[in-house]
């Protein structure tokens, strides 16, 4: 007896895409994901100082992915902790041919170099820590130590001080506007207890706290407007009371017959309407210079 199979749309499509799929593409992924496990087991016996161990491991990996910058620099380590400086600086340097932008086998280059005593490369390597690193990154605010600390930079002091002088500027300004504010926000309090006393018809307190407010001198040009307009109302009201309390006294004095202080309290009576007068002037000539303008 003969059967007639019949292959599922799916299976053949999973057939094809075997065919076709290079058998390279496999292995090197496959190589790739052991050289990372190898890299994973070779640092943790790193970690502990098995380094002939983790150098083993390192080794595989690189031989699994040969494309891979970390993995030199691992070597690069591993190396320089057992002594081999030309093995070490062999990898370090591959590990940067390999991909240009990865930075910690330059810091390692210029730590190498710094214990050689070789400042013209360790100044180059951090340089290039320093160039290829972001603003506030920790790595490279350790190269631009390293950097003012041999001396072959002025330009990075230059940036240091130029630096320092912006922070400080903020700092400065920041703490100038927190002063500005403080200044505003008491001389608001003594304004808005003043106005409160105003109202209540206590103009001598609302007075007092009116002078407080402008003696304060606060930066908000509005605000010393408005204390200054109330100000000056409560001067009135106070100079003209203490014009009518005087005047009372005078008649009192005079009702008694000490015409003697009845004279030194209107001469203080007057005293008082003529500050009244002369407060009220400026605001009588503005309207009349106004008038006559048109």
């Amino acid at each position: 007896m003969s059967y007639n199979r019949h292959k599922s749309p799916i299976f053949l499509a999973a057939a094809f895409f075997i065919l076709t799929v290079p058998p390279a593409l496999y292995a090197d992924s496959g190589a790739k994901e052991q050289a990372r496990a190898y890299r994973e087991e070779g640092y943790k016996l790193q970690s502990i100082g098995s380094f002939k161990e983790a150098l083993i491991r390192y080794q595989k990996a690189v031989q699994l992915d040969p494309s891979n910058a970390e993995i030199y620099n691992d070597l690069g380590v591993i190396y320089e902790s057992t002594g081999n400086d030309s093995q070490a600086l062999k990898n370090y340097i591959k590990s940067i041919q390999i991909n240009p932008n990865y930075l910690a086998a330059y810091t390692n280059l210029a730590f190498f170099y710094e214990k050689k005593n070789d400042a013209q490369n360790a100044s180059y390597y951090w340089q290039k820590r320093y160039e290829l690193g972001s603003p506030g990154e920790y790595w490279r605010e350790v190269a631009q130590q390293h950097l003012l600390a041999l001396g072959v930079y002025p330009q990075i002091k230059q940036e240091q001080i130029e630096k320092q002088a912006i922070n400080l500027s903020k700092e400065l300004v920041y703490k100038h506007e927190q002063e500005k504010l403080k200044i505003i926000e008491g001389a608001k309090l003594h304004f808005d207890i003043g106005s409160q006393l105003f109202f209540r018809g206590d103009y001598a307190g609302s007075l007092k706290e009116f002078e407080t407010a402008l003696s304060l001198n606060p930066s908000d040009e509005a605000l010393k407007t408005k204390i200054n307009e109330f100000y000056k109302k409560a001067k009135t009201v106070v100079m003209k009371d203490q014009a009518l309390s005087l005047a009372q006294e005078a008649i009192n004095c005079i009702k008694n017959d000490d015409f003697l202080s009845a004279g030194e309290k209107l001469k203080g009576s007057l005293a008082e309407v003529f500050h009244v007068e002369a407060e009220n002037k400026p605001l009588a000539d503005s309207a009349l210079s106004l008038r006559d303008k048109k």
